[in-house]
């Protein structure tokens, strides 16, 4: 490669390195502002730490070590993978992410702290914004432009933000399925050739014409990626379903080649089998377990379709685009239509370069056709099946759709400019010197078009993290933690009234009942009245009310029983249940 050229890529590169800082910065700086927690990452803490289980005795005091050493690994619990993987085999999710979070949470014994998770989340969100970087130049013939208007405006959105602050295993699930779309797309690059650097020459690809599926190169690295990215989410497997699927069609449709689909789908097999080895319950938990057999309910009932898919597409409308993508979605229609009547209609299909051979419509258009095809098909797939079986958590299911959004702007951005290239090459004349002209001119057309599409997306992000579109911050609980404190120091007594169907809805304010020394638990529904010395003779008690019990019959079983309380106020209520202050008027 010419030196000039080796610059300007080394330049792109270093753009690169400083979107990707700023992007690492952003995200640190949220990590900062996150107060609170939702009650799957409290989860996450007592799936790793469990010591002997959240067992809350019905009336009676639970004191404060005994509820804050489920969360946190203690001086002797530190590296117990065998029991993370068996409390995880209770529950629907495979081990992975908790071992890495035990890990970490083992290398500092008897604390509690956001940064255990956040400090995962942020070294996966810096790898996948890499991968994203690697997979965008492949896609689009290593346009540098457009790969970085591609990272630069999904690494600044609320939703990957808000990936980075869920102290939970989808940004490392995103890393292990952008690892497998690269793993794809580097195949199909080999065997058709690729755009070396900023020149128009396309490398010869394979040298006899066949598809080349190397042990060293792709398949022990896609059989390690599979391993670690099925036994992090099972939504993983979704993913290599439909790129494997289509995968396979274009080795035997491209090379007619069955024994490279038998190699892939053995090593394929090796990686599940070794994952079953490793843990026997992914079976269950994916087909037969409480959510496996509620996901398959959703899949195969047909009426939820399109309610369901509305559903996710306002999610990724929202939190992704702006708000803009039914815009975006229209202009690749437009484009693409102008584009087949161009070619189809007109019969204009082919023009002549410089050196008088011919090109097709691929050659000018900005796409890899193979392998932007099989992505597409890849995501749409996944898009479709996660819509159709997961849990519908109002603005928090953003999380299931996490580790396809960045190919989702990959590939509405790599549309638009491909098709924009088919319009300016199949409008008017096709001689040599026509289209050596808009060449020169479009150079410098592209950049200014370029450079206001980054202002737009730097703009709609803003607009984004203004407008309070990251999720999981919990920004609430900062004021919450402070009356608690408040509460402490004043030695109020705290009951908590819970459902004892339901009795795991307790931690969801986990952060809030650490900072009382104890707390006395009493289970809904009852007629016996408070005799505890500690509450009754109090002049003010402070209670946690599960919020699907009658709040009056609830609080009179305690001012009953305690003369001194006369009078309640609602503070503040959360997802599960509502903090009263219980008084007495002067």
């Amino acid at each position: 490669m010419p030196y000039k050229a080796n610059k300007i890529k080394r330049i792109w590169q270093l753009l690169f390195v400083l979107i990707w800082c700023a992007q690492m910065l952003t995200a640190v700086y949220f990590c900062y502002q996150k107060k609170g927690f939702h009650e799957d990452e409290y989860y996450t803490y007592y799936s790793t730490a469990r010591t002997y289980g959240l067992n809350i005795e019905n009336n009676a005091w639970m004191e404060h070590d005994a509820y804050f050493n489920e969360f946190v690994v203690l001086e002797g619990e530190r590296f117990q993978y065998g029991l993370v993987k068996q409390v995880q085999s209770w529950d629907v999710h495979p081990p992975v992410y908790y071992w890495i979070f035990h890990t970490i949470a083992s290398l500092f014994p008897g604390k509690f702290s956001k940064w255990y998770g956040l400090v995962l989340n942020l070294a996966a969100f810096g790898i996948s914004m890499v991968l994203l970087w690697i997979l965008s130049l492949k896609v689009t013939k290593y346009n540098e432009k457009l790969s970085l208007l591609v990272c630069l405006f999904y690494g600044f959105t609320p939703v990957v933000i808000s990936s980075v602050v869920f102290i939970r295993m989808y940004a490392l699930l995103t890393v292990f399925v952008l690892m497998c779309a690269v793993l794809h797309v580097r195949v199909i690059e080999d065997y058709t050739g690729s755009y070396v650097g900023l020149s128009d020459k396309l490398s010869t690809g394979s040298s006899d014409g066949s598809i080349k599926l190397s042990v060293w190169r792709f398949l022990l690295p896609l059989a390690v990626v599979t391993y670690f990215g099925f036994l992090t989410q099972y939504y993983y497997f979704i993913f290599l379903f439909f790129i494997g699927f289509a995968f396979c069609v274009y080795m035997l449709w491209k090379d007619r080649n069955l024994w490279n689909c038998i190699r892939y789908a053995v090593s394929l097999a090796v990686a599940f089998g070794l994952a079953y080895v490793t843990y026997p319950s992914c079976l269950g938990q994916m087909f037969r377990g409480q959510r496996g057999a509620q996901a398959t309910g959703n899949f195969f009932d047909v009426s939820n379709t399109l309610m369901r898919l509305e559903f996710f597409y306002e999610l990724m409308d929202e939190y992704v685009f702006g708000k803009l993508l039914a815009v975006l979605v229209l202009v690749v229609v437009l484009l693409g239509l102008y584009v087949w009547f161009e070619t189809r209609v007109i019969k204009y299909k082919n023009i002549r370069n410089n050196d008088n051979g011919e090109k097709k419509l691929s050659d000018h258009i900005g796409i890899r056709y193979d392998e932007y095809f099989i992505l597409l098909f890849a995501v749409v797939g996944y898009f479709f099946v996660v819509s159709k079986t997961a849990l519908l958590l109002g603005e928090t299911s953003i999380r299931y759709q996490m580790p396809i959004y960045g190919m989702v702007v990959l590939l509405i951005f790599a549309a638009i400019d491909g098709l924009v290239r088919g319009c300016v090459r199949y409008s008017g004349k096709g001689s040599a010197e026509w289209i050596r002209r808009i060449n020169y001119m479009n150079g410098r057309i592209y950049n200014v078009i370029i450079g206001l599409a980054a202002l737009v997306a730097v703009i709609i992000n803003i607009i984004g993290f203004v407008g309070g579109r990251v999720v999981f911050l919990y920004p609430e609980d900062e004021e919450r933690i402070a009356f608690a404190k408040g509460q402490q120091l004043n030695k109020t007594p705290v009951v908590y009234i819970y459902d004892e169907n339901q009795s795991w809805c307790v931690w969801d304010v986990a952060d809030e009942l650490f900072e009382y020394d104890r707390v006395y638990f009493m289970g809904q529904g009852g007629n016996e009245l408070i005799d505890d010395v500690d509450v009754v003779g109090s002049d003010a008690v402070v209670v946690y009310l599960n919020n699907t019990a009658q709040a009056e019959e609830e609080l009179g079983r305690i001012m009953s029983g305690n003369a001194n309380l006369s009078d309640y106020e609602l503070k503040y209520q959360e997802k599960y249940c509502d903090v009263y202050y219980l008084y007495g008027r002067d």
